[in-house]
């Protein structure tokens, strides 16, 4: 089984792709901590592998939440892996990663990087269209040899690099300073499409109908990047940069 998180589609592809050589099922975290569903049923020498994009160097808040709360049975001591997609370095994310399984009792045995367009446009631009299709290209060869790794049931010996940050648990999320930053222009229809795609449910909209976000942003982008009419930005960090989504996947209208 595949777990995976994805907000702009980076590690949908790359889930895709695993799953497709190896004929594993695959689990979207996104929708499970929307729901509140972490039942993860294994089946008997079923391979668990985490797939999801590198948030400042670590977990995502959401995978971090996932994995505390995961009711996970079958599990026997199966091959465990996790694949990072990221702009330029996974950091600690393979160090926080097996800090997380084992404090539920699993052992994490292989783990890879896919370096994929960054799309944190808060800090940077993207990159011009020629550049990110080389990115993408590349990081497909990448998928294809990580997964024959993974239906190999290869094994590595793990980092001992801590974290460079620590996760920030989903409880802690609303003290950080994102869902302050983002905000809707008049550029908004209020199409809802914000509020229905955010994994922890933290767009409300009302009065005029524009979305506010309230509590849990893990400030994963998908609302910013998959806006149909650009309408969100982080304060005036992103006016006039270019968004994106990746070009081969076909990601879920909706967690409602």
């Amino acid at each position: 089984m595949i777990l995976y998180f994805t907000a702009t589609g980076n590690s949908l592809r790359a889930a895709e792709k695993i799953a497709s050589a190896t004929k594993d099922r695959l689990f979207d975290i996104g929708r499970a901590v929307r729901h509140g569903g972490f039942k993860v049923e294994l089946a008997e020498n079923e391979p668990l592998g985490f797939v999801f994009p590198v948030f400042a160097w670590t977990l995502p808040g959401v995978v971090e939440l996932f994995i505390r709360k995961m009711e996970i049975t079958g599990y026997t001591g199966q091959y465990t892996y996790g694949v990072f997609t990221c702009g330029e370095s996974a950091g600690g994310t393979e160090a926080a990663l097996a800090q997380s399984l084992s404090q539920r009792g699993i052992a994490l045995h292989y783990t890879a990087e896919v370096v994929m367009p960054d799309n944190y446009i808060i800090w940077s631009h993207l990159l011009p269209p020629e550049q990110l299709g080389k990115i993408l290209s590349a990081a497909d060869g990448q998928i294809e040899r990580i997964a024959a790794a993974v239906s190999a049931r290869e094994r590595k010996a793990l980092s001992a690099k801590k974290p460079e940050m620590p996760c920030l648990p989903m409880e802690d999320v609303s003290t950080a300073a994102g869902c302050s930053k983002l905000r809707a222009t008049e550029k908004c229809t209020a199409c809802g499409l914000c509020r229905a795609i955010c994994p922890t449910g933290c767009i409300r909209q009302s009065g005029d109908n524009r979305p506010r976000w309230e509590g849990q942003c893990t400030q994963c982008l998908a609302c910013l990047h998959r806006c149909p009419q650009g309408a969100i930005e982080w304060e005036k960090d992103t006016v006039g940069k270019k968004r994106y989504v990746h070009p081969k996947v076909r990601l879920h209208d909706s967690y409602e």
